[in-house]
């Protein structure tokens, strides 16, 4: 009877809770400081009390007091019992008419720990390479593992062959991310200070939860590119050279070969918005002094 009962709750939960199914029964939250890098300052917490304590005191970080709380993907998608993550590059061009460039490689990031939602420390839960780089992978870890905790998404692709998963890659995984991206930028377009005829490149991480649906885990700006593994050597020097295609040849040859970036968004051009003091005054905004 009972579990019936919860079977229905869920059931109607389903349509107006997105994240019903990377939800977990611990109330994790994963907190980030808003101007810091390489997983500097991340934790996970589940009680108020600590992450309120964290944000006052972390002396680790020291560009901002201002953090990121997100909920914590609970069930995620694992490989042989190690947490990972998507790095995913893509290329703004310009800002107005907002267009977007998906790069067609990336790379995923493994945890060298098991994972557990037992322990909250970031070993186990940032896969963040500069963190997992220090640590010694735990003994008796599956032997599929990369021993640098890398992956391209080539290899990605093949043990989802494995598994007999292939099709999402092309129709849940690229999808998702590609929508996820579009949507991020467009909120931020109008925030974004700009300059004609030049570019960005953009590193978003992802993970997937157990049904392979990719989650937006954040963006960064000038994304780290060194080639410090095997995965990197392989993948930045066909990046970059295919950058230079997009940004330099494209330009004065639409038909050009862009190498391995997908135009996945162009839009229309829009005009930015001017209004009069009158227009002001009429939205309810009080301009005490027009010269400024």
């Amino acid at each position: 009877m009972y579990v019936e009962h919860c079977r229905s709750i869920l059931r109607k939960l389903e349509p107006v809770t997105p994240q019903l199914d990377i939800d977990g029964e611990k109330n994790i939250w994963i907190l980030k400081p808003g101007a810091s890098s390489r997983g500097r300052g991340i934790y996970c917490e589940n009680r108020m009390e600590h992450i309120l304590g964290l944000v006052d005191s972390d002396p680790e970080v020291i560009l901002s007091e201002r953090w990121v709380a997100q909920k914590y993907v609970e069930r995620p998608l694992l490989i042989h019992e190690a947490k990972i993550d998507l790095r995913q590059h893509f290329l703004i061009t310009d800002w107005n008419p907002l267009t977007i460039w998906f790069y067609k490689d990336s790379f995923i990031r493994f945890s060298s720990q098991p994972f557990t939602l037992e322990k909250l420390d970031r070993a186990i839960h940032v896969c963040n390479n500069a963190i997992q780089r220090e640590l010694e992978n735990a003994p008796n870890r599956h032997p599929d593992l990369p021993e640098e905790n890398m992956w391209h998404s080539d290899e990605f692709k093949a043990y989802l062959r494995k598994i007999g998963k292939e099709h999402v890659w092309d129709s849940v995984i690229i999808p998702g991310m590609k929508k996820a991206l579009i949507h991020a930028m467009q909120v931020s377009q109008d925030k974004t200070d700009y300059r004609k005829n030049s570019f960005d490149l953009f590193g978003a991480d992802f993970m997937f939860g157990e049904n392979f649906q990719p989650w937006l885990l954040e963006i960064n700006s000038k994304p780290d590119i060194k080639q410090d593994t095997s995965v990197m050597d392989i993948l930045v020097p066909p990046l970059l050279e295919d950058l230079l295609r997009v940004v330099i040849d494209y330009k004065n040859d639409p038909n050009c070969d862009v190498g391995g970036f997908e135009l996945i968004y162009k839009q229309a051009k829009i005009e930015a918005p001017t209004y009069t003091i009158e227009d002001l005054t009429v939205r309810g905004i009080s301009v005490k002094n027009p010269a400024l």
